[in-house]
């Protein structure tokens, strides 16, 4: 039988984390990208290694890794572009799949802090 990993986080954890969500999601949602945008690549970065050390959760780090890689092409020259559908500009869709992801993270840290209150 396989044994449950356990969830041990604060509460500031998850206010950290949930924190850093919030601002990554209002800047996705703010910041077009499809150019070259050193600045708004380092905030990504930064709010994307605050929420990883504030939670020692495999999942969560997976989902903040995945933002930090697309953030990476969408606030770039080119990157964005070969993330283009037809109907959609690559910079559209990477914004919409990091949203994706940022929701994922938002429901692992639901499901974490879920947990720690019946375990309390």
């Amino acid at each position: 039988m396989k044994k449950r990993a356990q969830l041990i986080v604060t509460n500031n954890d998850i206010k950290k984390a949930r924190d850093c969500y919030a601002a990554l999601r209002d800047l996705v949602i703010q910041n077009s990208g499809g150019w070259d945008d050193a600045d708004t690549r380092r905030k990504v970065d930064g709010l994307c290694s605050a929420a990883s050390a504030a939670l020692d959760d495999a999942e969560c780090r997976e989902r903040l890794r995945t933002v930090r890689s697309q953030a990476e092409d969408l606030f770039s020259r080119e990157g964005h572009l070969k993330w283009a559908r037809k109907n959609m500009s690559g910079a559209d869709y990477l914004r919409l799949q990091m949203l994706i992801s940022l929701e994922a993270l938002n429901t692992r840290l639901f499901f974490i802090d879920t947990v720690q209150h019946r375990a309390a």
